[in-house]
């Protein structure tokens, strides 16, 4: 019998060495060197993750200033496009006038502001192109830029 109980001894013994020889086996430096590694990893995680941010950050700033650029474009040529419109109004109703139509006259608009540029026979006709085109819808004022050249 007492063969029996020394096996579940021995067994104790082999455990308890194998338990001693693992835990010898854990030292600082591979725990030290595991931990370092996953430092670094975790360093190049949060660089790689920076750099993914800011190139975002960046690629978002150029998309709205796309799209600002883009409104920007768009309201200038809409605001061309009402210049236009403008003065072709201008010089449609100036070429309405018996008394003008036979004038060399153009017209510049700018946000309501009309310029006329062109010759005139005699001051009679440089106010009456005046008037007229201070009457067409949208204009605000009027510069009077027409030469009087007798005989034009």
């Amino acid at each position: 019998m007492k063969t029996k109980y020394r096996q579940p001894g021995l067994i104790v013994v082999y455990a308890a060495a194998v338990l001693t020889l693992s835990l010898a086996g854990c030292g600082d430096k591979p725990a030290t060197g595991l931990a370092s590694a996953k430092i670094e990893t975790a360093a190049d995680v949060a660089a790689r993750q920076a750099k993914e941010a800011a190139a975002a950050a960046q690629k978002q700033k150029a998309e709205q200033e796309k799209a600002q650029a883009e409104a920007a474009q768009k309201a200038a040529d809409a605001k061309a496009a009402a210049d236009r419109e403008l003065a072709s109004k201008v010089k449609a109703a100036l070429a309405a006038r018996p008394g003008l139509k036979h004038l060399a006259l153009d017209v510049n608009a700018s946000d309501g502001n009309v310029t006329l540029f062109g010759t005139a026979d005699s001051n009679a006709q440089r106010r009456e192109a005046e008037k007229i085109a201070s009457h067409v819808a949208g204009v605000h004022a009027v510069k009077d830029a027409l030469q009087i050249v007798r005989g034009s």
